[in-house]
């Protein structure tokens, strides 16, 4: 199901079916999780996904556009590598053309990193002005995850909303699921911003990143 072990003869066939295209991120994830947690969880699910379905794996994309202060911490923390806009649009784009060109038809970007959604749906976009009869669904994990779910597992906790849940319940357990050997249990702690303001500071006040 990886395109990356598959002959050129193999991926051939394989391009008919579905196509899916991880797109992750590089960047902090607290002092318990490595820095490719955003590429982890949606290749994991892809091949998930791939094995139920019989589609094929593109190799994730492993940089994404940058991490905002109050979600993944922004460039305040070593490690983490971001895209300009323009340059992670047209690096998708390029993918799904070079890909098209192939035989693929029928796709599935499935997304892993929260600041990425804007810039992979532009790439959709372009990409169908030239890809008439080409589908694509674009979604990010969390877009599948059910609200009675939400409610279940935040019971205690409460739910911040998505763009804050950065590196704490969701990613550490999914982390646990499919990366146990890459999780540092001992070092987990319970690290929020001091406040979360709904607009933007350039350049960000330490106390309102978490």
């Amino acid at each position: 199901m990886l395109a990356e072990h598959m002959t050129w003869q193999e991926y051939k066939e394989m391009v008919k079916t579905y196509v899916i295209l991880p797109i992750g991120s590089f960047e902090q994830h607290g002092p318990h999780l490595p820095l490719n947690v955003d590429v982890v969880i949606p290749t994991s699910l892809a091949e998930g996904v791939a094995q139920k379905i019989g589609a094929m794996v593109l190799s994730p994309i492993t940089y994404g556009y940058k991490s905002q202060p109050t979600s993944g911490g922004g460039p305040l923390f070593p490690g983490t590598t971001s895209l300009d806009g323009d340059t992670l649009t047209h690096l998708i784009l390029d993918i799904l053309r070079d890909t098209y060109r192939h035989g693929g038809r029928r796709f599935l970007l499935l997304n892993g990193h929260y600041e990425n959604t804007a810039f992979a749906t532009e790439a959709v976009d372009l990409f169908m002005r030239e890809a008439k009869d080409a589908r694509v669904v674009l979604l990010a994990w969390w877009d599948v995850v059910s609200d009675k779910l939400v409610k279940d597992v935040w019971a205690d906790a409460g739910f911040p909303g998505w763009d804050t849940e950065h590196a704490s319940i969701a990613e550490t357990s999914l982390m646990l699921y499919f990366a146990p050997d890459q999780v540092r249990v001992d070092k987990i702690i319970n690290d929020l911003a001091e406040r979360t303001p709904k607009y933007a500071i350039c350049p960000p006040p330490e106390d309102i990143v978490p």
